[in-house]
Formats: structure tokens, C-alpha cells, sequence
């Protein structure tokens, strides 16, 4: 099962990269916000953070191999592509490595972290996309469909 379970997780983090490989300079700079909130990009970036503060608590090693990022770097779409791809991997090998379904820093064990990492994720697409939506932002086909195309991705 830990080998599915890693699976979903990586499933998840590609819907994370496409999302990210459809937003333009523009929209990652979009906010709704009229009292300094979070941008498209920043979004991101606090996405990246909870992933590493979470994989610091549980595996400093896994950890260490993850850069911090600011919300001033919120805009660098390169930066957040690599961030994802490593943040990704990095949470998928704490998968792999927790075959007992025990990991440090989460009482409720492996599974249940996995969970609240694609419910955070999944949280913060959908305010990227409403974001997107509400600005008028256009929004590729791509983004309509293909984020529930869990067998393809």
C-alpha cells in the first residue's frame, strides 16, 4: 500500500506542476485582494512552505534538500517548478520510507499526512482558480478538465 500511497501523492503533485505550467507571468501576479492578501504565486509559494515545514518535522534529511522561498519569489515561475518537483519527490521518498505508517511530527501516521497534504493542495488550487475566474484571467481548457484526469496524469 505505501507504494500506492506515494502514487496518489505524485498524481496530486502533477496536478500542482500542470496548474503551474498554464499560469502566465500575469496571472501568478493576480490577487483579489484589496488589503495585501496572497497573489496566484504566493498561493504557491505557501503551498511549498507547509510541505517543508511538515517534511522538516519529519524528516530533517529529506528537509534539508529544500530551499526556502519567499513571497517576493512568489512570481518566479521556474523557482515554483522546481520547488513542486522536489517538494514532490521529497514527500513521496517520507511515503516510501514510512512503511510502518508511522512518521515523525504527525501522530495520526503517514496516511493521514498525505491526506491533509492533498486537501491543503487542492484547498489553495481552487482559490488559484477562482482567483483566475473572478479576474477574468483566461484560463486554458487544460485547467477545466484535465486536473480530474487522475489516470492520465
Amino acid at each position: 500500500m505505501t507504494e500506492e500511497l506515494a502514487e496518489a501523492w505524485l498524481i496530486n503533485n502533477r496536478v500542482n506542476l500542470l496548474l503551474l505550467k498554464e499560469l502566465t507571468p500575469d496571472a501568478l501576479r493576480c490577487t483579489l485582494s484589496t488589503r495585501g492578501g496572497r497573489t496566484v504565486g504566493q498561493q504557491l509559494v505557501h503551498v511549498y512552505e507547509v510541505r517543508r515545514s511538515k517534511l522538516e518535522a519529519a524528516d530533517k534529511a529529506l528537509a534539508k534538500e529544500l530551499p526556502a522561498v519567499t513571497r517576493e519569489q512568489g512570481h518566479d515561475k521556474r523557482l515554483l517548478q522546481q520547488a513542486f518537483e522536489r517538494s514532490g519527490d521529497a514527500v513521496a521518498e517520507l511515503v516510501r520510507q514510512c512503511t510502518d505508517g508511522r512518521v515523525k511530527g504527525f501522530k495520526r501516521g503517514i496516511a493521514a499526512l498525505v491526506g491533509y497534504f492533498i486537501a491543503h493542495d487542492a484547498h489553495h488550487r481552487g482559490h488559484i482558480l477562482l482567483t483566475l475566474k473572478q479576474a477574468k484571467v483566461k484560463r486554458p481548457e487544460i485547467l477545466r478538465f484535465g486536473p480530474w484526469e487522475w489516470n492520465k496524469i
